[in-house]
This record gives C-alpha cells, sequence and structure tokens, in this order.
C-alpha cells in the first residue's frame, strides 16, 4: 500500500502533466485544419503500412525528448501505485495511445505525416521519463538517490541542460574530428569579452544547480567533475566544438562560485547569480541593440516559431529555452522573491523584450517565451508546493502526531 507521503505527492504532478498534454497536443494538430484525404487507405491502415519505416536519428531523438517528460511526470502523478512496474507500464501505454491518437489524427492534417516510428520513439521516451521518475524517487543500489537529489527542481533543469547541449550523444573514436572540435580553441584562444560573460554565466548557473542536488561540500568536488566532463564530451561527441570562451568561463565561472561559497550565503549567492544570468539572457534577446525605425508585427499565435522546420531542432531549441527561462525562475525564488513571484517577473521581462524584438531584424517577436515561462513556472510552483515538501519529509516525521 502506498504510504500517506506518496498518496499526497501524486497530486501536485497532475498539473505538469496536463500542462505537457497540452502542449503535445496543440503542437501535433496545429493549425488544426482538418481535410479528408482523397483516395486515402485511412488513418489506420496508413499507421499501420508505415510499422517497418526506419526514421532519421535527429528526428527519433526529438520524438524521445518530446514524450520524456510526459512519462516522468505522469509517473509522479501515478504515485498512488505503489509498485514500481505496474505504474511504468501504466503510463508508457497510456503515452503510447495519446501518440497513437495524434498520428492517426495528423492524417486528416494537410502539413502533417503521420508514421509509426514515431510512436515506437514516443513510447521509448515515456518509458524512458517513467523509469528516471521511479528511480529519483525510490532506491538504487541501497542508495537513496532522494538524499542526494534534495531539489528536484535543480534536477530537472540540469537534465534539460545536458539534453540539449550534448545532443546527439553519439561518440566518436575519429582523430580528426577531436582536432576540429579543439580546433577553434586553438586558433582563437582570446575570447570575446561577451562570449566569456554568456559562459560564465551560464556555467556559474549549472554550478548552482550541482550545488542545490549534492549539498555544498560534494559540490565542491562534483562541479569541476561535472565541468570536465561535459568539456570532454562535447570533444568527443559527433558535431560538437570546442571555443575558447566556454574552456576559459568554465575555469571562471568554478571560481567565482566557490568565491562566493565562501564569503556569502545561500541567498545571496542566488541573487547575484541570478541577476548575472538574467542580463545574459536580456543580452542574449537583444543584442546587438541595433533597432530598426520601423515596427513588424507581433505574433500572438503560441509557439510559432516551433511549430515550422525541423523538428530536432525545435525540440533542441525548446529544451533550451525552458532550461534558461526555468533556471532564471529558479534562481529568483532560491534568492527570496517565490516560485509565483518569479514567474510573473519573469514572464513580463520576457514579454517586454519580445515587444522590443518588433524592431530588431531577424527576430520572431511572438508571445511563445513569455507564455514558456508561465508553463515552467507553473510546473516549478507545483513541483515545490507544500504537498511535495512533504511526502519528501521522512515515514518517522509524517507519523509524528
Amino acid at each position: 500500500m502506498a504510504s500517506r507521503g506518496e498518496l499526497r505527492s501524486g497530486r501536485p504532478y497532475l498539473i505538469p502533466t496536463a500542462i505537457i498534454v497540452v502542449v503535445i497536443v496543440y503542437g501535433s494538430l496545429y493549425p488544426f485544419e482538418f481535410r479528408q484525404p482523397d483516395g486515402g487507405p485511412g488513418p489506420l491502415r496508413h499507421l499501420l503500412l508505415t510499422w517497418a519505416e526506419k526514421p532519421g536519428r535527429g528526428d527519433a531523438i526529438a520524438n524521445v525528448f518530446l514524450y520524456l517528460p510526459l512519462g516522468f511526470f505522469g509517473s509522479l502523478a501515478a504515485a498512488a501505485i505503489s509498485r514500481a512496474l505496474p505504474r511504468i507500464i501504466i503510463v508508457t501505454l497510456a503515452s503510447g495511445l495519446l501518440s497513437a491518437a495524434m498520428e492517426l489524427t495528423q492524417y486528416y492534417l494537410p502539413e502533417r505525416v503521420s508514421a509509426a516510428d514515431d510512436v515506437y520513439a514516443n513510447l521509448v521516451g515515456a518509458a524512458l521519463g517513467a523509469v528516471a521518475a521511479v528511480l529519483g524517487a525510490g532506491s538504487f543500489r541501497r542508495v537513496r538517490i532522494g538524499e542526494f537529489a534534495a531539489d528536484r527542481v535543480a534536477c530537472l533543469l540540469l537534465a534539460l541542460w545536458l539534453g540539449y547541449r550534448l545532443y546527439p550523444y553519439v561518440p566518436t573514436i575519429d582523430l580528426h574530428k577531436y582536432w576540429e572540435a579543439l580546433r577553434p580553441a586553438i586558433l582563437h584562444p582570446l575570447p570575446t569579452v561577451y562570449d566569456l560573460f554568456r559562459y560564465t554565466a551560464i556555467w556559474l548557473t549549472v554550478a548552482s544547480l550541482v550545488e542545490a542536488i549534492v549539498g555544498l561540500r560534494r559540490g565542491r568536488l562534483l562541479v569541476p567533475m561535472l565541468f570536465a566532463a561535459v568539456l570532454a564530451g562535447k570533444i568527443v561527441i559527433v558535431g560538437k566544438i570546442l571555443s575558447a570562451a566556454e574552456i576559459a568561463g568554465a575555469f571562471v565561472a568554478v571560481t567565482v562560485w566557490l568565491l562566493l561559497s565562501a564569503g556569502f550565503g545561500a541567498r545571496s549567492r542566488a541573487a547575484l547569480t541570478a541577476l548575472l544570468f538574467s542580463a545574459y539572457v536580456v543580452t542574449e534577446r537583444l543584442a546587438p541593440f541595433q533597432f530598426a525605425s520601423y515596427r513588424r508585427a507581433f505574433s500572438w499565435v503560441p509557439f510559432r516559431s516551433f511549430l515550422y522546420g525541423s523538428l530536432e531542432l525545435n525540440v533542441m531549441s525548446f529544451l533550451e529555452k525552458a532550461f534558461l527561462y526555468g533556471v532564471l525562475i529558479w534562481l529568483l525564488g532560491k534568492s527570496g522573491l517565490g516560485a509565483r513571484v518569479s514567474t510573473i517577473l519573469v514572464a513580463i521581462v520576457l514579454f517586454a523584450t519580445s515587444w522590443a524584438e518588433t524592431r530588431l531584424p531577424g527576430r520572431s517577436a511572438e508571445i511563445t517565451d513569455a507564455l514558456m515561462a508561465l508553463l515552467v513556472g507553473a510546473v516549478i510552483v507545483a513541483m515545490t508546493g507544500p504537498a511535495v515538501r512533504l511526502a519528501a519529509r521522512p515515514a518517522a516525521v509524517l507519523r509524528q502526531p
């Protein structure tokens, strides 16, 4: 039987699960202009005819990532199912039914292509997410993962960062590739001021996430190890390169983080990191600050920039923006503003900068970024609510009168 804490812990995750379902349905069926194909075999037969088609690597990985959050939060929401294996199976099958329904409906959308390999990849993503949720809440080799992952939001944000940073996750033993990855840093060893600032802000934020997950004492060892592993990973992973700014930014960030941890409290460190990171986000959105005299139209269609083009690039861009806005909300919350206030503040800043982008050539000025901040903030609020904190307390504490 599920414990009192487990039963209560599932309710807050219904909101993130519902948000993810809505995003999947919206992204799968936009622009909702359904038509009956002339002389087609029908949606079910068409889907079955594609059962043996092989997807491209990029599309397969993108479809895995699309449903991985659904499996993760769906498993947490189904906490009333105390046994791990039935929970994983039920969440995976439910996600598979949603995926199949989307593929069948896409048959009636002229701009979309329904294929069985998408369902396979979505099932894999949902299963991986469900397994990750079960492992994160339980034990692994006699070690409570929860003891190390004290901040689930930080775990999620770190996973988002690694997800887009190390894509496509395919290593190689080609020595020529290693040289290609290192050549920019060797030939151009002096980074620009802006690039150094940008990477320092990102690395410093990642260090803050690791500290929240494992604690300050363990973090002093694990932060340099993680940075070294990521930099080494970019050398061996196909399509990745290293710049001098990224390497130098990692060293500067570690140094600054160690100095801050020695001279400031946790709230002050979060506030200073939030200030630096918010400056980076605003600068990245408005640089090079060359505003035109005319204004382009502002798009009120949510996620419009994600609905066209490569699914692979769109999913990676979504992961990156979810990390950027989520980590800014998280840092502001840690500095004392609270998750709700931080979400509203970040959404306002993103809306203002998106509106300013109507005068920046080559930018997509739309409501998407502000809406993403609200959605990510809603997930963070749900993951840090009273019910979640109660469920995370030891059973002995819960039994006390």
